[in-house]
């Protein structure tokens, strides 16, 4: 059984993203991209607002998560961050497993999140809803952890 309080929106969309080289980025990547085949990044996708980050002076220069105007989409991990960061965000309307799995990635690049609410999520989820999908994303979250810090 599934817990999804976000619905898929009608017009979501596969998208390929362009990572850097750097092993975090591509670590982080690979999870949001393997994640319940790219869950995030079709929301982002669909969801071409702005952030509406305050610490942007010219409003012109907020751009949404991920900017589908770029002949080379790339995801905006500053973002992302801020996403994570603010409770009220519209990232918060998705289950508790997904929303680990998005903290996860945004705290390999940078994001101050607490690794024990995101343990906690997954375990509940996989404890009490028997999710096969969060199960693998547990796997993923190694998977990307492993990634990140290999020489």
């Amino acid at each position: 059984m599934s817990v999804e309080t976000m619905r898929p929106a009608e017009a979501e969309q596969q998208v390929v993203v362009q990572f850097a080289g750097d092993k975090l980025e591509q670590a982080a990547g690979g999870l949001l991209r393997d994640y319940r085949e790219g869950l995030w990044m079709r929301r982002f996708a669909v969801n071409q607002t702005p952030c509406n980050r305050s610490w942007i002076i010219h409003p012109e220069h907020d751009r949404p998560v991920i900017d589908l105007s770029s002949d080379l989409p790339r995801l905006d991990w500053n973002a992302v961050s801020h996403l994570v960061t603010n409770t009220d965000s519209w990232v918060y309307r998705a289950s508790e497993s997904e929303v680990a799995v998005l903290q996860f990635a945004a705290s390999l690049m940078g994001a101050s999140v607490s690794l024990q609410s995101i343990m906690n999520a997954l375990d509940r989820s996989i404890r009490f809803y028997r999710d096969d999908n969060d199960e693998y994303g547990m796997e993923l979250l190694q998977r990307a952890l492993r990634e990140a810090v290999a020489f």
